[in-house]
């Protein structure tokens, strides 16, 4: 989930800009701001090349957005909460979105904070007694293996499965640990041979030496 809240503070910290930058170059003004207007200049933003970067770069560090909030009256507040909403689930930003999902670098990062998250969520759990029991007494239920055995052997759930092997494989960080695992295999597949060759060549070597020792020794006793 950090990739996401990512996003979403970038598109806050937009927002909170232009009502922060409205207010100060409109001090005569009311505070109150169109919601439309506000939603209408952030999706703009989100279009542009600079936006697409910032997000495919992620937040970085520094407080200055959480002081610019404190200055945010409760009404920009909630007009800001409002907007951010509607304008991650709009059409415009799904377009965006996805173009930038489609960038292999973000993807591969994407789904290392997903992983890792749920990874560390998974382990919080396992540790937890009262998960281990509720979660043996699942896995040992009778009724539980029969409808889990039951439910493997429908066309569905190996159609899913497949459809999930298949996300798997198109997956950028499965590909980076398949590449990593065939890397590991040839690797351990050349040095058993390449040892074995130079085994080979020393072995040849001193079968050499001795041949020649052995030649000088019979000519010696030949010529005594």
């Amino acid at each position: 989930m950090k990739a996401p809240l990512g996003k979403l503070a970038i598109v806050s910290l937009i927002v909170i800009v232009l009502l922060t930058s409205c207010g100060m170059e409109q001090p005569t003004q009311s505070s109150n701001l169109d919601y439309k207007e506000v939603k209408t200049m952030v999706v703009d933003i989100l279009k542009t090349e600079e936006a697409q970067k910032a997000i495919q770069s992620g937040p970085s560090g520094g407080g200055g957005g959480s002081m610019q909030a404190q200055s945010l009256t409760m009404q920009q507040q909630e007009q800001l909460r409002t907007a951010v909403k509607d304008t991650l689930v709009s059409p415009e930003y799904e377009k965006v979105l996805d173009k930038v999902m489609k960038d292999p670098k973000f993807a591969g990062e994407f789904a290392k904070a997903v992983s890792k998250e749920n990874k560390q969520i998974l382990k919080a759990l396992m540790k937890d007694p009262e998960y281990q029991k509720d979660f043996g007494d699942i896995v040992k239920s009778p009724d539980m293996m029969k409808s889990y055995l039951d439910m493997v052997k429908t066309p569905e759930y190996r159609k899913q499965l497949q459809t999930v092997m298949k996300d798997a494989m198109n997956s950028p960080l499965f590909k980076l640990e398949v590449m990593d695992l065939l890397g590991k295999v040839v690797k351990e597949e050349l040095q058993p041979k390449e040892k074995g060759k130079e085994g080979q060549k020393k072995g040849g070597e001193k079968q050499g030496g001795g041949e020649s020792g052995g030649s000088e020794e019979e000519g010696g006793s030949s010529e005594g």
